[in-house]
């Protein structure tokens, strides 16, 4: 009976370390999809700004 639980403690903790496994990998999914739309939102905004930045320039030196 000895060998019986040690088996099943082997299988518990294996089962552990991979359900830890899938959780730790879950995280850095969300991680890198948090990290990747933050990169986007900012070179978004840096572009938004150049065009503007380009706009009022360009309407500044028409005219008289």
């Amino acid at each position: 009976m000895v060998k019986v639980s040690e088996i099943d403690l082997g299988s518990a903790l294996l089962s552990t370390f991979i359900l830890l496994g899938f959780i730790a990998t879950a995280f850095v999914f969300v991680r890198l999809t948090i990290i990747g739309i933050n990169y986007v939102k900012v070179n978004y905004l840096k572009e938004e700004e150049k065009d503007k930045e380009k706009k009022e320039n360009e309407s500044e030196s028409k005219g008289f």
